[in-house]
């Protein structure tokens, strides 16, 4: 038996590249929806282009030389929104491209006042050489969370690419750049962001609102919990202690599909989905929440935002339904990082959607993304922090089973057809290099702030709280929760998968982190994700491979084929 994973660890270099010059050619392949031709929206008009983002001045010795051509190494370019070149070879093939537009200034504070719009910082990019002093401080900070999805994206790609992991993202490059109208749906954002004086004396002038009639969206859809019904349990106790919810009691389902008199089926409600993660639908979008914070513990700034669950729908999910609403804003001339991406096929929210997920597929599905955590944790010391089924991907496959090794184990996988990547990083904290990467979002007066408390945005009066490596496993039950779990069942009647993402859900002391007795949400908002990184201890992902539902998938390393990734032959880059 092979291993297809190189233990040698991979180099951080660089190659120097001119800026993509074919603006109107990927202007002219996008697939503009109607609201975007009426306002006209293009996507790829964009000013002032470059490869150079911060991150690059950590790594690299940058020159007059250099400093406008220094772009990361890796294999596969983007072409254009249908081809790829692969630089080793210098052979173009077709394959399809994502592009993520990811905002470099908050763009909901831009429409509120919360920045002086009128001022060129806003608008002049950071620079390799020279003084940044012109440059607005967000835009040169290498832990902005644009800087920091993009990073990380690329070093899933190095993951791919050196180390066999299937599971990175292929990425085809990046560039930072002022575009001329950036989109983003702001429908469950329009009640708050209508309530500021300066966005009605300004729309039309610095930004534009897809629907007159705006007023009357209601903002009672917020976060990923969007069109979620509050369950009323009758028969489950407000505290459940962990020994009540036993996944080694429980028998395991073996790899072959249950018949279909005994399959049970998970979906809320018949939806018209589009699966494909399109760049007409998604590419420009991303998604931008609002902490809950204590009063104390909120900046000035902070305490006058939105309160909203921060789990909102991705700007990559690039699945619509009936129940999603749209509403556009169209801000003008606005700093965005453009991260050029692998398209994938759909979302594991779609799948949940469509009612693709049973007990047996989700047993698989989960276990790919157990791993993918366990490979990102080890090597990177990583949480992402907002995961949820709209952060997860997959695409098709012909391979019927992945083979894993970890901790001188093997396990085999069913694919059921797909293979699950784990996107949207925006909230990440990594380690790479001997250096410590997080996303500004937990900054003071971020989306996410005081979610956790540690450098580089320690707060002294505060008890110290450190990245927690169940909250990713927590949070993602959280979203997958009504899909699975009806307010009719009780503890007995719950099938493996049911009992997992429940268990998931419970706290150091036996509490369900989502839900109160009486069916309402027991933290409201982004009091859930402070509540799951000081309270939740149990779901780090290791330590599931102990569960029956997961162990059915180990088998002898002579049955395993010759591909395998050996997590154990993986490097720490930490």
């Amino acid at each position: 038996m092979t291993h297809n994973l190189g233990k040698t660890k991979f180099q951080l270099h660089y190659h120097k590249e001119k800026v993509i010059d074919n603006l109107e050619t990927l202007n002219s392949q996008y697939e503009y929806s109607p609201s975007d031709e009426s306002f006209g929206y293009k996507p790829f008009a964009i000013q002032n282009l470059q490869n150079y983002n911060p991150i690059y001045s950590l790594f690299f010795e940058m020159n007059e030389q250099n400093c406008d051509r220094v772009c990361l190494k890796h294999r596969n370019r983007m072409i254009d929104l249908d081809t790829v070149m692969d630089t080793y070879s210098i052979m173009v093939e077709p394959k399809p491209t994502f592009i993520k537009f990811s905002p470099l200034l908050d763009p909901v504070k831009y429409m509120i006042g919360k920045y002086d719009v009128s001022s060129d910082t806003l608008r002049t990019l950071p620079q390799a050489i020279g003084n940044n002093g012109d440059v607005f401080p967000k835009l040169v900070d290498y832990n902005n969370a644009a800087y920091i999805d993009c990073f990380f994206s690329f070093l899933t790609s190095q993951l791919l690419e050196h180390h066999g992991v299937i599971h990175g993202l292929d990425y085809y490059g990046s560039y930072v750049g002022v575009q001329d109208k950036y989109r983003m749906n702001v429908a469950d954002d329009i009640e708050y962001i209508s309530s500021s004086d300066y966005f009605h004396a300004n729309l039309g002038k610095h930004f534009l609102i897809s629907d007159k009639n705006y007023l009357e969206y209601s903002s009672a859809i917020a976060g990923s919990r969007a069109n979620k019904h509050k369950l009323h349990f009758s028969t489950l106790k407000d505290d459940i202690e962990l020994g009540e919810i036993d996944l080694g009691e429980v028998e395991i389902l073996g790899d072959e599909p249950t018949s279909e008199e005994h399959e049970v089926v998970y979906e809320k409600g018949e939806k018209n989905v589009d699966d494909d993660y399109s760049p007409s639908e998604s590419s420009s979008d991303s998604d931008v929440e609002y902490s809950d914070s204590e009063q104390e513990e909120s900046s000035s700034n902070n305490s006058e935002e939105k309160s909203s669950e921060s789990g909102s729908e991705s700007s990559e999910s690039g699945s619509e339904s009936e129940e999603e609403r749209e509403l556009f804003a169209y801000i003008h001339n606005f700093p965005v990082q453009m991260i050029c991406l692998e398209k994938c096929n759909g979302t594991f929210d779609t799948l949940f959607e469509r009612g693709a997920i049973d007990d047996t597929t989700g047993a698989a599905a989960l276990m790919q993304i157990i791993m993918i955590l366990i490979i990102y944790q080890k090597t990177f010391s990583f949480t992402h922090n907002d995961l949820h089924t709209n952060n997860i991907m997959y695409i098709d496959t012909d391979v019927e089973y992945l083979y894993y090794m970890f901790e001188g184990k093997t396990y085999r996988v069913p694919t059921y057809g797909k293979i699950y990547k784990i996107i949207d990083f925006g909230r990440g904290i990594y380690k790479f290099n001997g250096k410590q990467f997080c996303s500004d979002s937990f900054a003071e007066g971020g989306d996410a702030a005081t979610q956790y408390n540690f450098e580089p945005y320690m707060n002294e009066n505060k008890p110290r709280l450190e990245p927690n490596p169940s909250f990713d496993l927590c949070r993602l039950a959280c979203s997958i929760y009504d899909f699975v779990i009806d307010d009719y069942e009780n503890l007995d009647e719950m099938d493996d998968l049911q009992k997992l993402i429940l268990s998931w859900c419970i706290d150091d002391n036996g509490k369900n982190v989502l839900y109160k007795r009486n069916g309402e949400e027991r933290y409201p908002n982004f009091k859930l994700y402070k509540m799951i990184a000081r309270t939740v201890h149990n779901s780090i992902p290791k330590e599931q491979l102990a569960l029956p539902i997961f162990s059915q998938f180990l088998v002898d390393s002579s049955d395993a084929d010759n591909i395998v990734m050996n997590i154990d032959d993986i490097p720490i880059y930490v």
